[in-house]
């Protein structure tokens, strides 16, 4: 027997941000989008993903995937606070 979450092969925790920014989110704005589409939050941060990955373009899932240019990585840095560490997760996006 067991949940669908349980027979999972992957798992990913997600962490919610105390504000919501360009680059991140909190828990209570992820629940409203959710509702308001009539989604559970898993199935909206899946619709997210997918979403984003459709917009990054061809490249995803494709030996090496996407990397960004150095334009779009300029973009992203100015949106956001730069006294935050950056985690491993986020620099392998980057491809570093």
């Amino acid at each position: 027997m067991g949940t669908r979450a349980a027979r999972s092969e992957e798992r990913l925790v997600f962490h919610y941000k105390r504000r919501d920014t360009v680059t991140t989110v909190r828990r209570a704005t992820v629940r409203k989008a959710a509702q308001s589409l009539g989604l559970d939050e898993t199935t909206f941060l899946h619709l997210a993903a997918a979403s984003l990955v459709r917009r990054l373009g061809a490249g995803i899932g494709k030996r090496g995937g996407a990397r960004l240019t150095d334009a779009q990585l300029a973009a992203i840095r100015s949106m956001e606070r730069q006294d935050i560490k950056p985690t491993r997760s986020f620099l392998a996006l980057l491809g570093k």
